[in-house]
């Protein structure tokens, strides 16, 4: 009979003590201020077609006009090093790197831009060169996506 008592009062305790710390689960609400909003960018790329999607799913009613908060994306940049080599001086492992950012910008509020960096690694197989390059290009896919995410998980905690 103790154990449900004890089970009940250890889970009150937990939460106090985690709303009392300031933890907060996270949200992907996008703030009211934002539900109509105006996205610039490269129409034609990956990342602006994931974020529109996401954000109409969002329920975000995507719009052309004056007065309203306006989504800027921008470009992408993609890089790739040699992060090490074997005996024989072939490139082993590579780092590849995607970047980009973004602006919030708001009349009668400041601009502001968000950055927005990745890294993988990536291991070269020269024995199958196919299978490599489909990696690659995967992992690049990936981090695109991780993009998309984050800009929508960073627009529902803008502050104006």
């Amino acid at each position: 009979m103790g154990s449900p008592l004890i089970r009940r009062v250890t889970i009150l305790v937990t939460a106090l003590l985690l709303s009392a710390c300031g933890f907060q689960l996270r949200s992907q609400a996008i703030p009211p201020e934002l539900m109509t909003m105006k996205v610039v960018g490269d129409t034609k790329s990956d990342l602006y077609r994931q974020v529109t999607t996401r954000l109409k799913a969002s329920g975000v009613n995507l719009t052309d006009k004056e007065g309203i908060p306006v989504l800027t994306l921008g470009g992408v940049s993609n890089s790739s090093q040699v992060a090490s080599v074997d005996a024989l001086g072939q490139d082993k492992e590579y780092v590849l790197g995607y970047s980009t950012s973004f602006t919030v910008s708001m009349p009668g509020q400041p601009t502001q831009i968000f950055p927005i960096t990745f890294n993988r690694s990536f291991l070269n197989k020269p024995d199958a060169a196919l299978a490599s390059s489909r990696e690659q290009e995967q992992l690049g896919k990936e981090m695109q996506e991780q993009a998309a995410s984050l800009i929508i998980r960073q627009l529902s905690q803008v502050k104006f």
